[in-house]
């Protein structure tokens, strides 16, 4: 039987399953404008610190004093006070992998989602290929012979039996529609306020196919609700859960160990975004697959416009989008692409970046099994030759500032007739250029009375424009506006920023402050 001959028999892999999920979550934004700059403050200031042996772990630094807007250097000016000037870059100890390592520990439930946004369409052929691959990989072992119609290189029930892949259609009455959501934006839906006004019926669920439909339209108590708020109940309760009945003071309220090891949410952006993979800060396991993927798109694919993006969330609790539901959550964000309109190249790309991260996935599973060998290099050794010290460059998000947002915003103010219809225009000269720096007095929005506004600074004298002119983002649910980011670095073996430190080792504060609007 030819299955027999498979890396993994298909008794194992082709799983009758109860349903099967189907697809994809939403760009991580916010809105504001009365954002936060970062600056840190650098050792030219001729401030004096006093000296410390180490730098204290992230975790115990806070969340305004981790990560800033240059990479960890030492600038030092020699004694005769001349011209000279050297910048190194400092060295970083490699991470041992101990036996509570979130590397010591294998992926095996993922969930790939698309249509979080109904409109966003690469997503929702993503997921429906790879039901595909499942139904070619079924009728190849039926039939016993290969599947000569299967144009696809790779299968991904196939080239990674290591995982237990599922899909999940994330609003499918949306995706019927074509339109990004219903009543408001399911990607903002995922805060334990909003998931707690919901009361699922686990009766009506189980006779639901959850993973495709909308399965909560009939109950009377709930018509009150906006229906994305019921459909996130309804993925939290089949992905989750996510939070747990009590946490203890100050700590993660989010449920430790949730059905899904990781969810996989695939979007697309109308702005010039390239590839660009989203992960939470806090996360080493995410941050190390993400470092894989960005080396793989860029080295093996050749592709050029691939970067991170981390958002200063470590924990999970206050992250209030659908990957968050998961132990780990991965953000792939492709673009620029019409909404409603599926592009071949943007599927080739999307493809790319996940197929990345399910091989890296599928590796450290296969390495864990068998157990490390000293004699051969493991996927995280790679990493580290390809990433000295264990520094990756990214764009670190502004913080969020109104409420319900998973970042900070340059927002614009509406029309007063429809609020959904910018009362401004981006102007020319930013447009398309997603991730290049902006400065005070640069170009940024357009009047109606063709008056040039330019950028005033409100979240530093240089930031990083990221989703410019995003359609999804004309709406108030999702967060209107431009996304503000600078860049920065992460340590993969960490999960998190690299803190900036003087030659004593101490941390440099990153200084936050509030602004005025434009509106």
């Amino acid at each position: 039987m030819v299955c027999s001959s498979k890396a993994l028999s298909c008794a194992h892999r082709v799983v009758i399953r109860t349903a099967v999920l189907s697809l994809l979550m939403t760009a991580l934004p916010s809105s504001a404008f009365g954002t936060a700059m970062f600056s840190a403050f650098a050792a030219s200031t001729g401030h004096t610190f006093k000296p410390r042996q180490q730098l204290r772990h992230p975790l115990s630094v806070p969340l305004l004093m981790r990560g800033g807007q240059q990479s960890a250097r030492n600038m030092s000016i020699n004694d005769n006070n001349d011209a000279a000037t050297t910048v190194t870059r400092k060295t970083y100890p490699r991470a041992p992998v101990f036996s509570n390592s979130p590397f010591a520990v294998p992926v095996k439930k993922v969930t790939i989602a698309g249509g979080t946004h109904g409109n966003e369409y690469t997503g929702v052929w993503c997921i429906k290929a790879i039901e595909k691959q499942r139904e070619s990989l079924m009728n190849e072992c039926d039939d016993d012979t290969n599947s000569e119609g299967d144009k696809n290189p790779i299968n991904v029930f196939k080239d990674y039996p290591s995982l237990d892949i599922d899909t999940l259609l994330a609003n499918p009455m949306a995706y019927m529609a074509n339109k990004r959501f219903i009543d408001t934006d399911l990607n903002r839906e995922f805060s334990m306020e909003k998931l707690k006004r919901v009361k699922v019926d686990e009766e009506t669920m189980e006779l639901c196919d959850i993973q495709q439909e909308f399965c909560s339209e009939d109950d009377a108590t709930l018509s009150s609700l906006p229906h994305e708020a019921i459909r996130a109940r309804e993925i939290e309760t089949i992905l989750g859960p996510k939070f747990t009945e009590s946490s203890p003071p100050n700590g993660d309220a989010a449920y430790p160990d949730p059905l899904m090891d990781i969810v996989i949410d695939l979007h697309t952006t109308t702005a010039n975004m390239g590839i660009s993979l989203i992960i939470p800060e806090g996360d080493a396991l995410m941050s190390a697959a993400a470092a894989y993927v960005l080396n793989k798109c860029k080295n093996e694919y050749g592709y050029d416009n691939v970067q991170c993006c981390m958002h200063a969330l470590p924990k999970r609790q206050d992250r209030m989008n659908l990957s968050s539901c998961g132990k780990h959550g991965f953000t792939i964000e492709v673009g620029p692409s019409p909404q409603g309109v599926i592009r071949h190249d943007v599927v080739e790309k999307t493809e790319a970046a996940l197929h990345s991260l399910l091989e890296f996935l599928h590796l450290r599973n296969l390495e864990l099994e068998k157990g490390d060998d000293a004699n051969e290099k493991s996927v995280l050794d790679h990493l580290r030759d390809i990433y000295p010290g264990g520094i990756v460059p990214c764009y670190r998000s502004a913080p969020a500032v109104r409420p319900g947002e998973l970042s900070g915003k340059i927002s614009w103010p509406n029309d007063p007739e429809n609020p959904n219809f910018p009362a401004v225009m981006v102007h020319k000269s930013i447009q398309d250029r997603d991730f290049e720096p902006l400065r005070v007095g640069d170009p940024l929005f357009v009047s109606l009375d063709g008056e040039v506004i330019p950028y005033d600074g409100s979240h530093g004298d240089e930031v990083n424009l990221l989703f410019v002119n995003e359609g999804g983002y004309y709406y108030a649910s999702s967060g209107t506006g431009i996304g503000v980011a600078v860049k920065s670095e992460f340590d993969w073996q960490t999960g998190y920023f690299v803190i900036e430190s003087d030659d004593e080792g101490v941390n440099e504060e990153v200084i936050i402050e509030e602004k005025d609007s434009y509106e």
